[in-house]
């Protein structure tokens, strides 16, 4: 139960009345605390807690908290709450370090209210934009089983996991985007450049934007349209369900999108069904982070078997969008009683499939990349030089 403030009106030996103040978590524990100090109690009066409101404006700057600093500070409370300190002492003492604007705004939101006895994950949930239904739940059952430090430490590992797979595929694709770039450049330059040596400065400013107006009428405004289409799709459930079931079909994206899906989802299960949480909260707060409405979809239209009693791999079973080693690993994790230790395996084991996936993927498009800038770059020249000649052999005649 959160620490309440109670006031008193006691008894001494003597018959002097006292009154006072004290904070407990119970009337007993008032009575009790009186008692050891040689009073009677004759009035307890309850104080419910007081809700502080957070600040009505987030900061001007900052936006979004990056993986890097709710990892760093989940590592940093688990640490000082599992030396011994109180969150309250916890949440003063990294509130001096704590240099992110939104992060900082959202802990001393959170002050004024632990203090007056609510619980962290309940202030958690009052910031939705900092932390994840996700952590929420985790911090909240590491509350109840007297494990918060341990579940703090299992967040800053999921966040760090997370963080590493999002830079995993940064690294790989930089250099196919930077050739990306350098292909759609030198077809305007190119051209401008050959154009200009034959014609002059004037036709090479002509060819610069008669490309620029090519690329508008014929990639963006497709592309523009394409997108918009999308997002008034996608506007509604059943519409960004079927793109996200498209996404799956891919080649070789698709099996991509279910790996890193899988992943995360079972990570997220795993550290849900750690953390002592009914298997069909965590399958609905783990489904949530998956990014693909169709598996998000799919998992949590198991939810009313597995409130009827049922199992996850037999409720997953029928469907098509699940991998089979999931389901086999399911079923191995709940004949055992290993549920969490499985599905850690689980996504440990997409984790690594997908950089090597990744890294593979990043290795043929370059390739690819250099071999359509060749073309390019061949095409431009073979323009060139015909347009030259030409001219020379209109100059001769």
């Amino acid at each position: 139960m959160p620490v309440t403030s109670f006031s008193y009106e006691a008894r001494d030996k003597v018959g002097n009345t006292l009154t006072g103040e004290v904070r407990a978590d119970s009337r007993q524990a008032v009575v009790r605390q009186l008692r050891d100090q040689g009073l009677v109690a004759i009035r307890i009066t309850e104080h419910p807690p007081v809700v502080v409101a957070p600040p009505t404006r987030r900061p001007a700057i900052g936006g979004k908290v990056p993986l890097s600093v709710l990892a760093q500070f989940y590592r940093e409370l688990a640490t000082l709450v599992g030396s011994g300190m109180t969150v309250i002492q916890s949440l003063h003492t990294l509130d001096e370090t704590v240099h992110h604007p939104t992060l900082r705004w959202a802990v001393r939101g959170m002050l004024p209210n632990i203090e007056r006895g609510q619980r962290l994950s309940e202030q958690m949930k009052r910031y939705p934009e900092v932390f994840s239904p996700l952590t929420v739940a985790i911090v909240a059952a590491g509350e109840h089983g007297g494990k918060l430090d341990d579940m703090l430490k299992l967040m800053a590992e999921y966040s760090e996991r997370d963080m590493e797979t999002q830079r995993m595929i940064k690294r790989e694709t930089f250099y196919p985007k930077i050739l990306l770039v350098a292909i759609l450049t030198i077809v305007p330059v190119g051209t401008a450049i050959a154009t200009g040596i034959m014609g002059g400065t004037a036709a090479g400013v002509r060819a610069i934007a008669q490309t620029l107006l090519g690329y508008l009428l014929f990639i963006g405004l497709p592309l523009g349209l394409v997108w918009a289409l999308l997002r008034a799709f996608t506007k509604s459930e059943q519409g960004r369900e079927r793109i996200d079931r498209i996404k799956l079909a891919l080649p070789i994206f698709g099996g991509l999108t279910t790996r890193l899906a899988m992943s995360r989802f079972c990570r997220a299960l795993g550290a849900l069904y750690s953390a002592g949480v009914a298997m069909p909260e965590g399958v609905q707060l783990s489904a949530a982070t998956v990014a693909n409405a169709a598996l998000e979809g799919t998992l949590t239209r198991t939810i009313p078997q597995l409130r009827k009693g049922g199992k996850l791999s037999d409720a997953l079973a029928t469907s098509n969008l699940v991998p089979h080693l999931v389901l086999s690993m399911l079923r191995t994790g709940e004949q055992t009683g290993n549920i969490d230790q499985t599905l850690m395996k689980v996504a440990d084991y997409y984790d690594d499939e997908t950089k090597t996936k990744i890294h593979q993927l990043g290795t043929l498009i370059v390739p690819i990349c250099v071999i359509i800038g060749a073309i390019v770059v061949l095409l431009i020249a073979v323009k060139f030089y015909s347009g030259y000649f030409s001219g020379m052999m209109s100059g001769a005649e």
